[in-house]
């Protein structure tokens, strides 16, 4: 039998609870509470995998709601989305800032809000495989960051990021370096005027996307909570779950985060560089090409006029009164003026393997 897992929606409108309900029912095991301290109260014993919340409830509203669900660490790691009419830009970031993963807009249709379940809770997955073994990972990577140093550590990943040839190599990399420490995150990367996002849970949701775009020129250290925005120009990274619980370890974390993050910074600029580079080595290439093949055509017509010259001569020779001795003068000099043209394109087959030779040469650098 397919497990089916359990969300509890909270509203202070029954009519909102019904509609979560009868669209969700069918493929979740469907709770609700009519507020935030009912919602408090019923996860202290029925375990839900994710909370979809309004933002606007008397006595205890949504934000405070999450706040407290996060600061508990016991329910910290239940995922919520906000559903609400209140939508404007802050309104979302307070919603991160509390802790919740996911924000939807009233009014929303079924397709809207099943494909924001279905991401939270394949991300929520993922994030629950990495933290099985996060706490002897975060232990193994502080011992591995207090021996190497944060300049080794650093040094490092700038070594191992030089075999990245491309965007996407480095973001991998980058994926998989943070990945070592247990932490999940989601990179912001900037290419030419292009955007992309890569995360350990695949996808990327648009608040996290929002709030990257949003927050990039804010700081270059930017806390949520548990979460952490580490800003740079061309590489951001989001932090999902900093060891907050620890202080000593949270700022260690951030300080080595902090050298690895310029190193990535750095790496990404050269690949930016290494591709305009190519591009330029690329072109001109092609336009040496072009010289090349303009050369030898511009060859082959100069012994064709050349030769035509010579015929038309000959030819217009028996219908002039000239001497024998004015026509042989004359040919003798077209004659001589073919030798110097010719041995003018023998000196520019020198310049053809010039140009032969530089043509190899790009080939060698791409």
């Amino acid at each position: 039998m397919t497990h089916k897992h359990t969300i509890l929606a909270v509203d202070d409108e029954d009519i909102n609870l019904e509609v979560l309900k009868e669209l969700l029912e069918d493929h979740y095991n469907v709770m609700t509470a009519n507020d935030g301290h009912t919602c408090l109260d019923i996860i202290q014993h029925t375990r839900p995998d994710l909370i979809l919340m309004d933002v606007n409830m008397p006595t205890m509203d949504g934000l405070e709601t999450c706040k407290k669900l996060k600061a508990d660490s016991s329910t910290s790691s239940i995922p919520v989305i906000f559903v609400s009419a209140l939508s404007t830009h802050q309104e979302k970031m307070e919603g991160y800032k509390v802790g919740a993963e996911d924000y939807l807009s009233k009014p929303f249709d079924g397709e809207e809000l099943f494909a924001k379940v279905a991401l939270t809770l394949s991300a929520q997955a993922t994030i629950a495989e990495y933290e099985k073994s996060s706490a002897d990972t975060m232990s193994m990577a502080m011992t591995a960051l207090s021996t190497a140093g944060n300049v080794g550590t650093a040094l490092q990943f700038s070594n191992a990021s030089l075999a990245c040839k491309t965007a996407d190599e480095l973001a991998e990399m980058i994926l998989e370096y943070y990945s070592i420490y247990g932490l999940i995150i989601t990179i912001r990367y900037v290419q030419e005027n292009t955007i992309k996002f890569y995360s350990h849970t695949n996808e990327v949701n648009d608040l996290e996307k929002k709030l990257m775009n949003q927050a990039n020129e804010q700081g270059r250290f930017i806390d949520f909570g548990k979460r952490t925005l580490v800003n740079y120009e061309r590489v951001s990274v989001l932090i999902k779950n900093m060891p907050v619980d620890d202080e000593q370890k949270f700022g260690e974390m951030k300080d080595n985060l902090g050298f690895i993050g310029d190193a990535a910074e750095a790496r990404a600029q050269s690949i930016e560089v290494e591709r305009a580079l190519n591009t330029v080595v690329i072109s001109s290439k092609e336009i040496l090409s072009e010289i090349n093949l303009e050369y030898k055509a511009n060859a082959g017509k100069n012994d064709s006029i050349l030769a035509l010259l010579h015929r038309e001569m000959s030819e217009a020779f028996q219908y002039l009164e000239m001497r024998i001795e004015d026509e042989d003068s004359l040919v003798s000099i077209l004659v001589a003026a073919e030798n110097k043209s010719k041995s003018l394109y023998k000196d520019g087959l020198d310049i053809e393997a010039k140009i032969s030779r530089l043509m190899r040469d790009i080939d060698g650098v791409i």
